[in-house]
């Protein structure tokens, strides 16, 4: 048997490795491979499958131990190569969700949701308090049409705001919708925008939230 330290390698490193482990003469159709995560433990038995043998797993420290014994000789060779033998085995790695997307949110509204303006204007304080506080906050924050009103003075959503901006997130005010309103003056946090930016914004890259 052939033991292998897989900790910290991610799909599908630890599943090649253990084939090419298992055409060595010396492995005896046999390998023990160490990994650190749950995907790895499923390819590595969908890898025993794909080649007549046996799995066991156990957990260890820091995760667990998967061995794979009785692979006959002729089953452990991968005459048309590593990636054939993954597709064989049923092996595809999961492509993992962009974690570094910024995101900007839309904001056309002094409320959140249909029904009571009342209940929306509550809502939508607190989910603006959320943001404010979670551990990745917005890209930015794009204000426009009834949503304009709440970066000026006398917003209930002021201080949340600001923090928001504190944190690095910017915040644009639809400058037409200001003029509309009659609160270019009035303006209490961020800057000014126009639509020109805005359509740039919305066709970007960032991932879009409208509230």
């Amino acid at each position: 048997m052939i033991e292998i330290d897989a900790f910290g390698m991610t799909c599908p490193k630890p599943v090649i490795l253990a084939m090419r482990a298992l055409k060595k003469p010396e492995a005896e159709g046999a390998v023990r491979v160490r990994v650190d995560n749950t995907v790895a433990v499923e390819n590595l038995k969908r890898l025993a499958a794909s080649k007549q043998g046996s799995v066991a797993v156990a957990e260890i420290e820091g995760g667990w131990a998967v061995e794979i014994s009785g692979v006959p000789a002729a089953a452990a060779e991968n005459p048309a190569g590593d990636e054939a033998a993954l597709a064989e085995a049923g092996i595809a790695c999961p492509v993992p969700e962009p974690t570094d997307v910024p995101t900007t949110v839309l904001v056309g509204s002094a409320t959140f949701g249909r029904g009571s303006e009342e209940l929306g204007g509550i809502l939508i304080k607190g989910l603006v308090y959320a943001m404010s506080q979670a551990d990745n906050p917005p890209h930015r924050m794009v204000f426009y049409n009834g949503g304009a009103p709440l970066t000026c003075e006398g917003s209930p959503l002021l201080d949340d705001i600001r923090e928001l901006e504190r944190r690095g997130c910017e915040i644009l005010t639809c400058g037409t919708c200001l003029d509309f309103h009659g609160l270019r003056e009035k303006l209490a946090v961020g800057g000014v925008t126009n639509l020109y930016a805005i359509s740039e914004i919305i066709l970007g890259p960032d991932r879009k939230v409208t509230l």
